[in-house]
């Protein structure tokens, strides 16, 4: 029963946060069009990935070095706002030229036949240049997983898969939903479309610089 409170209650707080609106998300949405339904299923591997690592590092002790040391969310901060910003300039040439970044897939086919990797690439990406991502982990992942520790070893793997489980749920979702109103977003507006998520990206990006500059980044979260 203690298990199941785990995984249940892991699986309903990751499900909160993965309803945010973030980097995670925006790279998903953005690359639908052109990869498919399974968009956010893949981009969810890359994020797992870094999160199985994440889960590992702070079983063993890393959140009280996060904690105990304020300039690291401040380093951490400012050097996710580059990388977002950066992200964001990936997208901005095809916007403009409006080439194949901007051409929608026009059959299922065409989207199961790209490749896989970059998308589980950006997936990490997009999951380690959010600062928040840092100190969600450094408090109330932390926490969550020292609360699991008190069913034994096997604890944290099921907190994790109930974890990593909401995102998948969610991200797949939203995906199979962007990818089923594909022709709507079919050329300027598409373009269009993009140029939101890259306008997002640069937004979030800033506010991360100036908070990491400026000592303002919470360091707790409710």
């Amino acid at each position: 029963m203690e298990l199941a409170q785990i995984f249940a209650g892991s699986f309903l707080v990751g499900l909160s946060g993965a309803m945010m609106p973030g980097p995670l998300l925006t790279v998903a949405v953005a690359r639908t069009p052109t990869n498919g339904p399974q968009t956010g299923a893949i981009v969810t591997i890359g994020h797992g990935i870094v999160e199985i690592f994440t889960v590992v590092a702070l079983s063993l002790g890393l959140a009280l070095i996060i904690k105990g040391s304020p300039m690291v969310i401040r380093v951490v901060a400012t050097l996710g706002g580059v990388a977002l910003i950066l992200m964001a300039a990936t997208m901005i040439p095809g916007i403009i030229k409006g080439q194949k970044i901007g051409a929608v897939a026009a059959n299922e086919h065409d989207a199961q036949t790209k490749p896989k990797a970059p998308l589980i690439g950006l997936g990490a990406l997009a999951t380690i240049s959010n600062p928040y991502w840092f100190v969600w982990w450094a408090t109330v992942g932390s926490a969550l997983i020292v609360d699991s520790l008190r069913s034994g070893l096997i604890g944290p793997p099921v907190f994790f898969v109930g974890h990593i489980l909401s995102d998948l749920v969610w991200y797949w979702l939203i995906t199979i939903f962007v990818w089923q109103g594909r022709k709507i977003l079919a050329g300027n507006i598409y373009r269009g479309f993009l140029a939101v998520c890259a306008l997002f990206l640069i937004w979030l990006g800033g506010m991360f610089l100036y908070r990491g500059i400026t000592d303002t980044i919470p360091t707790t979260l409710t």
